[in-house]
């Protein structure tokens, strides 16, 4: 009895205790029911992070809104002392996000295992949800 509670018990911490890197692979959709209004007009509609790149590789992400726009490109996790950072590289875009290419965007999401968020006015959240799991 005492080995089946310290597997569950086992399974609950490795499932709270992911890193960024395992909690953001995925799939996330907008949940155009919180925040402000700005979450849904300039935000992506969805997110996509995928499996890790072998060692010493970014992984990949792609970012779409409306109407066939995105862009899309590597990400990786920064650590400062306090916080980490996802930081995108966006190599290929639609036209509206073409200027993107080439750069490097410092994101202020705050990665959860069940959901992305970022601040948009000092109260309320954009939330993207987990779709696949």
């Amino acid at each position: 009895m005492n080995r089946f509670c310290f597997v569950i018990i086992g399974s609950i911490c490795w499932i709270q205790c992911q890193t960024p890197e395992e909690s953001v692979l995925g799939t996330f959709a907008l949940d155009a029911e919180v925040g402000c209004t700005d979450c849904v007009e300039l935000g992506p509609q969805t997110m996509r992070f995928d499996e890790d790149a072998p060692e010493g590789l970014l992984g990949g992400y792609r970012f779409e809104f409306g109407e066939d726009s995105y862009h899309q490109g590597h990400y990786e996790f920064v650590y400062l002392e306090t916080s980490n950072i996802l930081v995108l590289y966006p190599e290929t875009a639609s036209i509206e996000y073409s200027g993107l290419v080439g750069t490097t965007l410092q994101s202020e999401y705050r990665v959860g295992q069940n959901a992305i968020r970022e601040r948009c006015n000092g109260l309320l959240d954009c939330v993207w949800r987990r779709e696949d799991g």
